[in-house]
């Protein structure tokens, strides 16, 4: 017999490998199966795809060395799955099947424990409230909770409707650092199947395999636990839905929302998208009339919003101002009344460049085209795209002028402000999730803040956002939305008012900040994203190529621009730009922006330049 072997050894390489199978193997190997096999001189680890009896290299093959699983660790289910990962991502097979396993069973040469004793899960019949389940109707539901705490009941009620129907439910929480607060605010008494990247190797295929041998589970996971092989799947959450963590950031660049989808049409089961804020991709769901939409109202009035227009400041030619006289004024008369203050500022560290008046050039990470960013506590300069990281210096490394200037700002040099300032004021940095709050009259925070799991428990008397403009200087059209979701978390933490300084006081995200609810902000954005034809309102996929080589990737990239061009029609290709940052890790980075009605129109012709790696190119797709 032999063994058709997926191998994930390049992304370029879709292809399968042909392997014999000892006798000794033969009852054992079956398709599913991981397998340890020769390649080259290596010893690799391999998924069984496929068995036949005949091979085109019958007298080359070598003989599979060992079978890892006594039962397959891949069902029919994944197996679909991985398929659809391969067409919809451009990826090779044995990259899909990757995706789909746990990290601590596509990383191990472990055999899988079927000999050893499981984790095991006592579901008992629960008794809940029919109410919170009424209006939870259709295949696919959104919830927008801008209470921050209500949405919890209608999982729970739903989710012990379906475990009481004996089906399973997978729970997704963004990062390993939520299971803990969802499990408190589920209250659901039992203790789930727990699939993320932080439990061992071991745990991980103890985990696998006693969710596939139960009739019907409660898995609770980060990303990749959408692949959870449960049985008898009946409901599927997605908490925080827009969170970016649900978006893989290695090839294949699957979101989690489409294959949780892909999941529940298969099973006819449901599907829960909610959050704080509704991102405008699943809010077109409901508009397209594809999606029910609830939206769980605040029982509270909302705080106050005042905006301080910058550009009315008056701030000296070559100077910078950080804190406007009126915010100096208006935070004075919060610390007089002895309320609690959070000051919001996008931005870690001390200065956010560095510049040379003399040669007129800003300092630039040595292996990146990313400006480098001080941080005066650690007295180091750091880059924000790699790992570089050096000590602070005064002479410019290109002209070896003598004086540096350190100028923008971020979280550190706020602080050091507000203690010129306010020198009696006791000022805090906020630093882990989940902590108690040290004493402290101004609370500084950055981005890290709002991913507290613990968030909906902090409240401070006002809240004040230096630098608005700071969240939406990014080449990324959706950086008004993301920006008018920080700002309603923010201003639902404060009990008086909000205050925004910023110099772009004509945004929607903060225009549309002072609504009692969202509804107003999407209709406008939807309107923006119809004009501009973008995203959720047409699909939209990137092209990146890059190569150590600047001039190989630009001329593969116009190369690959000359083709894409002649596309057929529904399918229009952009003119190629450079990305931002133009280099990353000392690889030249380049895009080609494709807007498509059908992925099934180009297929074959994204297949030929995915798999292209002439002059050490590497080209991948990201829908």
């Amino acid at each position: 017999m032999i063994a058709e072997v997926a191998i994930p050894i390049s992304i370029a390489l879709n292809e399968q490998f042909d392997y014999l199978v000892p006798e000794s193997l033969t009852p054992k190997v079956a398709i599913g199966c991981r397998v340890l096999v020769p390649f080259r001189t290596s010893v690799i680890l391999g998924y069984v795809v496929r068995l036949k009896n005949h091979s085109m290299f019958m007298r080359q093959l070598r003989p599979i060395l060992k079978n890892l699983d006594s039962q397959p660790i891949l069902d029919n289910e994944l197996f679909k799955m991985a398929y659809k990962i391969q067409k919809a991502y451009f990826c090779s097979l044995a990259q899909a099947i990757q995706a789909v396993l746990p990290i601590g069973v596509k990383n191990t040469k472990s055999a899988c424990l079927e000999d050893q004793a499981l984790p095991e899960q006592t579901i008992p019949h629960f008794d809940f409230d029919i109410k919170e389940t009424e209006e939870l109707k259709g295949e696919i539901v959104l919830i927008q909770d801008l209470s921050n705490k209500k949405r919890w009941d209608k999982y729970s009620a739903l989710i012990k409707k379906t475990l009481n129907e004996k089906k399973s439910v997978i729970f997704l929480v963004p990062d390993h650092e939520k299971i803990k607060p969802a499990m408190e605010s589920l209250n659901l008494g039992i203790n789930p199947f727990i699939l993320t990247s932080s439990i061992s190797a071991q745990e991980s295929l103890r985990t696998w395999t006693a969710i596939k041998k139960a009739p019907f589970s409660f898995v609770l996971g980060t990303r990749s636990a959408v692949f959870a092989p449960v049985n008898n799947l009946g409901l599927i959450v997605l908490e925080e839905e827009g969170h970016f963590a649900y978006r893989q950031d290695q090839v294949p660049h699957y979101k989690a929302f489409e294959l949780a989808l892909e999941r529940t049409k298969e099973h006819k089961a449901g599907l829960i998208l909610g959050s704080f804020v509704l991102s405008l991709d699943s809010y077109y769901l409901y508009k397209k009339h594809k999606a029910a939409y609830i939206c769980l109202k605040r029982p509270e009035p909302w705080p106050m919003v005042r905006i301080i227009d910058m550009r009315q400041e008056y701030v000296p030619k070559g100077k910078e101002k950080i804190i406007s006289k009126s915010l100096e004024y208006q935070i004075a008369n919060i610390l007089q009344r002895n309320e609690k203050l959070l000051i919001f500022v996008n931005q870690k560290g001390f200065s956010t460049f560095l510049y040379c008046p003399k040669c007129k050039k800003t300092q630039t990470c040595p292996r990146c085209s990313s400006s480098l960013k001080y941080h005066f506590k650690e007295k180091t300069v750091l880059c924000p795209s790699c790992s570089f990281k050096t000590a602070s210096f005064d002479i410019c490394p290109i002209c070896r002028s003598t004086y540096i200037k350190y100028s923008g700002y971020g979280l550190e040099k706020v602080e050091s402000e507000l203690t010129r300032l306010f020198p009696s004021v006791k000022i805090q940095a906020y630093e882990n999730r989940g902590a108690a709050l040290p004493a402290y009259d101004i609370m500084l925070a950055t981005q890290q803040f709002l991913e507290d799991p613990y968030l909906n428990t902090y409240s401070f008397d006002s809240v004040c956002v230096i630098a608005c403009e700071q969240m939406l200087g990014h080449m990324d059209f959706r950086s008004t939305e993301k920006t008018y979701a920080r700002l309603l978390k923010l201003r639902s933490c404060a009990k008086n008012g909000i205050i925004l300084q910023t110099h772009v006081v004509e945004n929607d995200a903060l225009k549309y900040l002072k609504d009692s609810e969202p509804s107003a902000f999407f209709k406008e954005e939807l309107k923006c994203r119809k004009e501009l034809k973008l995203p959720p309102v047409v699909q939209m996929a990137a092209l990146n190529i890059r190569s150590k080589d600047e001039a190989h990737a630009k001329n593969k990239t116009n190369m690959f621009y000359k083709k894409l061009k002649k596309l057929p029609g529904g399918c229009e290709a952009f003119e190629p730009m450079a990305c931002v940052p133009f280099k990353v890790r000392n690889n030249y980075r380049y895009q080609i922006l494709i807007k498509y009605k059908n992925m099934d129109n180009i297929q074959n012709i994204l297949w030929t330049m995915t798999k292209e790696r002439k002059q050490n190119v590497i080209v991948t797709f990201e829908p």
